[in-house]
């Protein structure tokens, strides 16, 4: 069952000031510091402000007022990552104070946003260059709901000791609705040129407080997604929220996660290896 605009709003909430809060917690080493292969922390901090400013806050616009979404030099998928690039580069000389000013104030604009819109709007249809097929407005709130942890993430790479990791910090209930929205979101970012002969239904089982079970079906060159486990399947991850977001950050090796047995698979062991390759918001 999809969260009301409520229930969104709230967590939404939650997200930024979790983020906020910690990002407050850093110094300026900190920022200095390599927080993945591609960026430091300063700069997935100026990747969560362009993004939003550029790309979100943008087509979420568009959308309510039922125009189609239109992001300049972002036609396709493919030109993700170069665009991302080439925004990111406009914010190289603003410093930490300032980034951190303006990522609150894009994400309460957009939250301001999703306050004015009715429970029965949030179902309006909506695109983004991101997806692989159109969404509804109400999937705009959620993807940037969803790069709030994400970001946060990357950035704690850099002080794990200052900031917990998000999952270990969520309560039952923030944990549950991160993983519902997660693979609620997934068929969207399925990358439809990657899979289109396939014909395939995954499982994902997350095991603690918090966690669910949730399906993944791929067919006829589209993804979908559904609570519960159906009575046939073809493969089965199971493991713990925070190893789970770990894997989807890239901060766990697969290979090593299911050797020593962090991570579960069932069935067709080959296809939870392509998950990555079929699944991804970046581009790449």
């Amino acid at each position: 069952m999809k969260p009301s605009k409520e229930q969104t709003l709230g967590y939404y909430r939650q997200a930024l000031d979790r983020c906020l809060e910690a990002f407050a917690k850093l110094d300026e080493n900190d920022w200095k510091k390599k927080a993945s292969n591609r960026w430091t922390a300063r700069e997935h901090l100026a990747h969560l402000v362009s993004t939003q400013e550029e790309e979100s806050n943008r087509l979420t616009r568009q959308a309510i007022a039922g125009e189609p979404g239109n992001v300049p030099g972002l036609e396709k998928r493919e030109d993700m990552a170069a665009f991302r690039e080439k925004t990111l580069a406009t914010l190289k000389a603003v410093p930490v104070p300032e980034l951190l000013a303006r990522m609150r104030a894009v994400f309460e604009e957009h939250i301001q946003m999703l306050e004015g819109v009715s429970e029965a709007d949030l179902d309006r249809p909506a695109t983004s260059p991101s997806w692989d097929r159109p969404g509804t407005i109400r999937d705009l709130f959620f993807a940037s709901y969803l790069f709030l942890p994400g970001q946060y993430q990357e950035i704690r790479r850099v002080a794990k000791k200052k900031l917990p990791h998000w999952m270990e910090a969520s309560t039952p209930e923030q944990v549950h609705f991160h993983l519902d929205r997660t693979f609620h979101y997934m068929p969207l970012i399925f990358w439809s040129s990657r899979g289109a002969d396939m014909n395939v239904t995954y499982v994902f089982t997350m095991e603690g407080a918090g966690g669910g079970q949730w399906s993944v079906l791929i067919g006829d060159g589209k993804a979908e997604s559904q609570d519960g486990a159906p009575p046939q399947f073809d493969t089965e991850v199971k493991t713990k929220p925070e190893l789970w977001m770990d894997l989807a950050m890239g901060e766990l090796n697969p290979v090593w996660a299911i050797t020593t047995r962090k991570v579960q698979l069932g069935g067709n062991a080959g296809l939870a290896m392509k998950l990555g390759t079929l699944f991804s918001a970046g581009g790449e």
